[in-house]
Order: C-alpha cells, then structure tokens, then sequence
C-alpha cells in the first residue's frame, strides 16, 4: 500500500519541489521509501509501504523500458501472478503488481482495467501520447482525489496531498457539509472541499490538454439470478470465497485478521487458518460496556482456531486520538467507529504489515438489522392507511413516560415510517439526521433534494426484489463512503494494509446473482453465507445475533465526554451556517435522556475538528 500524487499542467511547467512537498504529506500511506517524477507538464509523487519484492527494484515512480511510461500505483493486483503471463514478453526487472500493472497499460491502454482483480489507485503518465490515465477499483477500496482546473490537474491518496501546492486554498463546500448532516459521510464524489472531488468507484479519467474525461468501466446488476439450489450455491460460494481469501494472503511480509467475533471475520480467520501453515495472527477490539463488548466471541474463534490472539479495550480516554482522526479522516467524517478500527489498527501495526478483515459481508448477503426493519415496515404499508392512523392516533396519546418504554417507542415510529415513500424510508434506519432535525443545527443552503444520493443509486438498483434494491444500494453509498474510507484512513494512519476477500468483485458479481430468498430467509440474515461455512464455525458465532461496531457514545457524552463535547458544539454553533440554539437544545436534550442524540453530537464535534484543523488554518 502506498501514497500517490502529482500534478498535470501544459502551461505553468511543474517542478520536482511540489512532488517532494506532496510526499511529504502523505509518508504515513508509505514510510519505506519515496520517489519523485518531473518532466515537462507532469510531476509524480510516491510514498511506499513495501508489501511485494522488498529491493529497491520495486520503487516507485516506476517507468516502462524506454522511460516514456510512468506508474505511481497504490493498492494490490491479486491476480499479478497469472497476469504476467499475458505481458511475458516484456522485459520484467521486479516481482512487482506495478510492474505487471504498467505493462499491461502497454499492451491493452484504458482497457487493462477489465483484466485486474484487487484494490487500487493508479496514475500513469504517458509521454508520447502526453496524457494522465488515472483509475479507482471497482468497490471503492482505495481513494483516488483530484482538482481540476483550466490551468492544471492535481491528483492524490489524500486531500493534503492536493492542498500541499501553496495555490490551492482549502474552502467548505457548504451544500456537501449540508449532505454530511444527513448521510454522518459527505457522498462521492464531493469531499467536504471546494473545488476537490474523487473518482467513484470503478471509474477512470483520461486527462490531457483539452481537459479530463472520465468513464465508469465496471457496474454491478442484480437482475440476472441463478438458477440453483441452496445446496449448489452454498457449494460454489465456499469455493469462491476460499479462492478470494487465498489471492489476499500473497504477500512478503506478516499477515493477521481483523477479528470480531462476527460472522464475516470468523469464516475469514477459519480460512485462512486451513490456508497457512503457521497460526493467524488475530486482533479484537472491545469496550468496557457490555452491550457493545463483543471480545468473548472473538476468543471463542481465536481458541477454535489456535490463533495468536491480541486484544485491546477502547473507553473514553481513547478520545486523546481525536486530533488524530481528524488529521487523517480529512474530509468530515462521522462514523463513531472509526475510534475502535483506528486502535485496532494501530494494535495491529504493531507485529503485521497486512491485515485482511471481513468488510462488505453484510452488504453482499443481507447481514444488517436494518434489511429486517425495513422488510417489517413494508409489510407494515400494506395495512389499510386508516388502521395504521388509527394506532398512531392511541400511542401518541401515551403519556412520555410510557412512550420512551422501546416496545411502544419502536410501534410508534414504525408506523410513522410506514408512512412514507420507499427511498424515504430506507433512509430513517441508516440516516444519522433528516428534515427537521437537520433543519434545527443548520441554516445554510438547501438542497432541493436531501435524499439525491440514495435516489440516484436506487434508479441504478436492478434487482427483482427489495432486498436486493436495499443491499446494491448499499454497496454504491454505505459501503464506499463509509466503510471503506474508515477502514482505509485507519489502517493507513498506522502504515497497515487492509484486504477483505468479500470484496472480490467476481464474488460480489457471484452474490448479486444469489437469489435474495437465499439471503434473508423468514428474517434468517446471511442464511445461505452461515450454510455454506457452518461446519467451521462455533455454535455460538453462527447462532448469536448480529451486533454492529460500535460505540457507546450516547453514555460517553452524559459523562466522560460531556465537556468534550459541549465545548466543541459551542464552537461549532459560532459558525455562519450553524444554528447555536438549536445545537443547544438538542445537546440537553441528550443530557436530559428526552431523547438519545449521540450519533448527531458526534457528526457535529467530529465537523468542528474538522473546521479547526483545515478551514481555520
């Protein structure tokens, strides 16, 4: 894994120092060694974490016999092995992915793409044809940003890298901040930074003198399903997922896992410890509050499998990392889980220079509780809209007390959700704020839709049934967004690599063709994934109930973090877009116990860390 950057323009001629600068934004992504690129309109810059042929021959910027190709290359190309095989017939000085990646350009341009299967950011500076071919993979692993201008064409990892030439000034983009408030991510292909984008995932751009050009070269459907039984489908995706854990153990230094205790990272350790012949190394993160405590799960794998096992407890004196976060998140970010799998990264780190973890297991076989809730919902719409009235009508008369009891808060707002349109309702169970209640801290601009994001990637969802629609358009926004920016910045933030073999696109092209009904069956969530690998798991993995990663922030900001967190929503409520009184009032809402407000206490602290370090500045 490595940092990348450089800079395209035809007119201003950049040198080497902005390169050396870009670098030094971004060694964190790669502490081993670092190169530069500059020749006439193009400079490139590199950072390297040395994962495959340690020698100096896998140093980068790295160039084509001639020196007329150039590649800065960030991530892994699982399948390098039997690719060099197509380009044997050009002279290799490495055992490198980039190289093999940087021939194949050579031999098939723009469309090498169809032939990689793995993670990865790239730029390629081609000389003759005197254009910037630049791609993201296909899930959004890895970041690729970029600023466009008349004048010049930046591009990197980070958004530092791009802000490291002292003519770009960093600036908010308020109706992306807006979109944040809603969605706790700012949604691709915005970044929080005017002026700033990133390429979405499975898109590439081809940038030259007449400008940029950019293309998407990979789409996922589920429309087409197969035409099997859960026996065969089991059969054929512990094949598939076996496969794709063994191309992700290919590496020259240590290996470990990122293990839960879940589903996902349990059937990952049990692969790879029939695949390697030494013991895993495993990592677990957990909280002193039981409810979110998932470490005695994680030793029930661990102990199965013999794994050397590391565990660390995160509470709230582990806010110390909050500059920290802030500095490598970048843009505003305001998944609470990001604390634990920066610590668990950091943990790791410590012995192993690759991880691999079980990200997208959800997403590809309906593991979220939210697939249940929104089924039960539907289910609900059905009833006449009278009768659905009529029982809103009795609760609402309940006195408070009462009301916040969880059976009769949970009827309450089920039937007020089923209420509402589908898109609409999708978002209430992932949406950190909507409507109102963003109305109430903010007083910027108005998006005409706040719910575009979704939207768009609903029209693009093809799947015959809702759980299909509601699991592909996961795995466009949540997933890349989210997940993958937290795992990424985490792990990075600490030099480690992160693989997960559920996000190997043949076996996310394999899933989409899973019947959904093999999915979530009679509320069952992942029922064909438990089938397919229950005879490795515990019985207490495969039967215990889906717990997420999180947080328990609702209890940290009434004690530990309560000044924490006031102090910055005061700060935050100074600003032009922000509405103090209304921060204000949700906060004591919060302290009171009215109501619990700690995901959107956090999005709004998380924000003003963000203000302080790249706006203020």
């Amino acid at each position: 894994m490595c940092g990348i950057g450089g800079k395209l323009s035809f007119s201003s001629r950049p040198g080497p120092s902005l390169a050396e600068r870009m670098n030094a934004r971004m060694t964190h992504r790669g502490p081993d060694a670092s190169g530069v690129y500059a020749n006439g309109p193009a400079v490139l810059a590199h950072t390297r974490l040395s994962i495959l042929d340690l020698s100096e021959a896998g140093r980068q910027p790295m160039a084509n016999e001639d020196g007329t190709v150039h590649i800065v290359f960030n991530g892994e190309i699982y399948n390098y092995r039997e690719l060099r095989e197509r380009v044997e017939h050009y002279s290799f000085q490495s055992e490198t992915d980039t190289e093999v990646l940087l021939h194949l350009y050579e031999e098939y341009g723009t469309d090498c793409l169809q032939y990689l299967r793995g993670m990865f950011a790239f730029a390629i500076w081609d000389e003759n044809e005197e254009r910037l071919f630049l791609a993201r993979d296909r899930l959004g692993q890895k970041p690729l940003f970029f600023r466009q201008t008349d004048e010049a064409f930046w591009f990197g990892s980070t958004i530092k890298t791009i802000l490291a030439d002292p003519a770009i000034e960093a600036k908010p983009d308020l109706p992306a901040i807006r979109e944040y408030l809603t969605y706790q991510y700012v949604p691709s292909s915005k970044t929080g930074f005017q002026g700033i984008e990133q390429l979405s995932p499975g898109e590439f751009a081809v940038v030259d003198e007449d400008g940029m050009r950019r293309e998407s070269y990979w789409s996922l459907s589920f429309a087409n399903k197969l035409d099997a039984g859960p026996h065969a489908l089991a059969g054929r995706l512990r094949e598939e997922l076996r496969e794709a854990t063994r191309l992700r153990m290919r590496s020259d230094v240590p290996l470990g896992v990122f293990l839960s205790g879940g589903i996902d990272s349990s059937i990952v350790t049990a692969l790879m410890s029939d695949l390697s012949e030494e013991p895993v190394n495993t990592y677990s993160i957990g909280f002193d509050e039981a409810a979110y405590d998932e470490l005695e799960f994680a030793r029930i794998v661990a102990d199965e499998y013999g794994t050397n096992h590391t565990e660390y407890t995160v509470n709230p004196d582990a806010m110390a990392v909050f500059p920290d976060l802030i500095e490598h998140y970048e843009m505003p970010f305001g998944d609470p889980s990001a604390l634990p799998t920066y610590y668990v990264s950091e943990v790791a780190s410590q012995d192993t220079t690759v991880a691999v973890g079980g990200d997208a297991g959800d997403e590809l076989f309906a593991g979220y509780d939210r697939y249940t809730r929104d089924w039960f919902v539907s289910q609900l719409a059905k009833v006449p809209r009278p009768a659905r009235q009529s029982g809103l009508g009795v609760l609402r008369t309940l006195p408070e007390p009462i009301l916040r009891e969880q059976v009769f808060h949970y009827a309450k707002r089920a039937l007020e959700i089923a209420d509402e349109e589908p898109t609409r309702r999708f978002a209430r169970f992932i949406c950190h704020a909507l409507d109102e209640q963003v109305d109430q801290v903010w007083s910027g601009p108005e998006p005409t839709d706040e719910l575009r994001n979704f939207r768009r990637a609903f029209d693009r969802a093809d799947g015959p049934t809702r759980i299909d629609q509601i699991t592909h358009v996961d795995i466009q926004t949540y997933l890349p967004d989210d997940l993958l920016a937290k795992v990424d910045r985490a792990s990075m933030a600490h030099s480690l690599e992160v693989r997960s073999p559920f996000l190997d696109h043949q076996l996310v092209e394999f899933a989409a063709r899973i019947p959904a009904k093999y999915k979530w069956r009679r509320g069952n969530k992942k029922w064909l994934l438990k089938r397919a690998f229950e005879d490795l798991l515990p019985d207490p993995i495969l039967t215990r109930e889906k717990q997420g990663f999180g947080v328990p922030i609702d209890e940290w900001f009434r004690g530990e973090l309560r000044e924490f967190g006031q102090e910055h929503l005061e700060r935050l409520g100074t600003r032009g877009p922000f509405e103090s009184a209304g921060i204000n009032a949700m906060f004591d809402e919060h302290l009171d116990g009215r109501e619990d407000h700690g995901y959107r206490i956090w999005d709004l602290v998380m924000l003003e860390g963000w203000y302080e370090r790249f706006i203020d500045d």
